[in-house]
């Protein structure tokens, strides 16, 4: 597949760099007015130009030629989203280890509606299981997943027989997760695995990692941006074809996905979708430009399509407005978990908490959330790929209060 698009966006494309200091620059009206946030925000809510996402060529139909399993998204539970929030869970910024696992428990057993936590978590894990989690470390100490949750999940794991030297977290940047405190001394005897990292030459930090990629197994699409401005550092290779992980091709048998509830210029939410979709693929900057589509296709192949089987959304903390980059202006706390197999209904319910926030604080009006629903249609693709449900039927959307 060869690109159509490269001369359409050298003058307008930004690089990853660039745009992380875009969305911070949205972020940073957090003292201005809300009048100046409302023309802020619709200022720098698409900082990325390029053709109609619809003449982009992709590959998806190789995904979709190949069968799904019995464990596929959108898993046994289609359509159901259990929250359970607690008054407690979080003070002074800090979430409460305890609450955080029992909230973790109630939400399996609503979702599954086994009466013992154990039972909820054997129905979709086994101590043979291989078992990758991909935690959002993006949101920092203030907005990002947060151990108390974390820590929860690898009990419950460790409760059915899963042994540590069977469960990894995996991402795609080294610094990102080791910097939020995802790393071995923290959690003893799990192993990581990243695939990009760096290394100094010199006075210069060079990107590595293509050697954990797994070149016969990729998203492509017809549309790419000049190297110079892709960041060979950051996405190890360009051109029309970004690649997956072999611990994700090679390795894992199931993902347990842990996304956070947050808000992102591009896309509007970064729940389920983005956390995969990024964190599995490099050359991944370019998708930014085609993001409804970039986000929902790469979760359509078989390496997370067929290995996702539980999504967990920490919205302990939130953050409505400012997104992608972490501004505590914008960070509330939500003290809720969010539990379901199902990523697309997951998605749809956070993007509405999200929505119904930002209405809240008068950063946009209702005939302005109608254009944002409309505008951002990942969610529609996602279902149309038989990734979940959004609108086929009502979602499940069950409620429970802990304190």
């Amino acid at each position: 597949m060869t690109s159509n698009n490269v001369h359409l966006i050298k003058n307008s494309c930004i690089s990853r760099r660039t745009f992380m200091h875009t969305a911070a620059l949205a972020g940073a009206a957090v003292l201005a007015p809300v009048h100046l946030l409302a023309q802020e925000q619709e200022k720098e809510e698409d900082p990325f130009k390029g053709p109609d996402p619809v003449t982009i060529k992709t590959n998806i139909s190789a995904a979709q030629a190949v069968p799904k399993t019995g464990i596929s998204m959108p898993g046994p539970y289609p359509g159901v989203v259990s929250e359970v929030f607690h008054s407690g869970a979080v003070a002074n910024g800090q979430a409460d280890a305890g609450i955080a696992a029992a909230m973790l428990a109630a939400g399996m057993k609503s979702l599954t509606g086994a009466r013992d936590e154990r039972d909820a978590w054997s129905e979709l894990f086994s101590p043979n299981d291989y078992i990758g989690i991909k935690v959002n470390p993006v949101g920092g100490k203030i907005a990002g997943v947060t151990h108390e949750l974390t820590n929860a999940v690898i009990a419950s794991l460790e409760s059915i027989g899963v042994p540590r030297s069977k469960i990894i977290f995996w991402d795609h940047y080294k610094d990102d997760l080791f910097r939020m405190g995802f790393n071995p001394d923290n959690y003893p005897g799990i192993e990581f695995h990243c695939h990009h990292y760096f290394v100094t030459e010199g006075e210069k930090k060079i990107g590595k990692g293509e050697e954990f990629l797994d070149k016969n197994v990729f998203y492509e699409a017809d549309f790419t941006i000049p190297d110079e401005q892709n960041e060979l550092n950051y996405m190890l290779t360009g051109g029309s074809k970004s690649y997956y992980p072999k611990i994700l091709t090679q390795g894992v048998d199931k993902i347990i996905n842990i996304p956070v509830l947050k808000h992102h210029v591009a896309s509007f939410t970064t729940g389920a979708f983005k956390n995969l979709a990024y964190g599995a693929t490099n050359n991944c900057v370019r998708g930014h430009f085609f993001i409804d589509r970039y986000n929902t296709e790469v979760c359509a192949f078989p390496p997370i399509r067929d290995k996702t089987v539980l999504n967990i959304m920490d919205a302990l903390r939130g953050q409505y407005a400012g997104g992608p980059a972490t501004n505590a202006g914008y960070v509330w706390y939500y003290n809720s978990v969010l539990v379901a197999t199902d990523p697309v209904a997951l998605d749809s319910t956070g993007f509405d908490i999200l929505l119904e926030k930002q209405l809240e604080k008068e950063l946009i009006t209702r005939e302005k959330a109608q254009e944002i629903i409309k505008k951002y249609d990942f969610l529609a693709r996602a279902e149309n790929l038989g990734l979940g449900i959004y609108k086929s039927r009502p979602i499940d959307h069950r409620k429970l209060a802990l304190g």
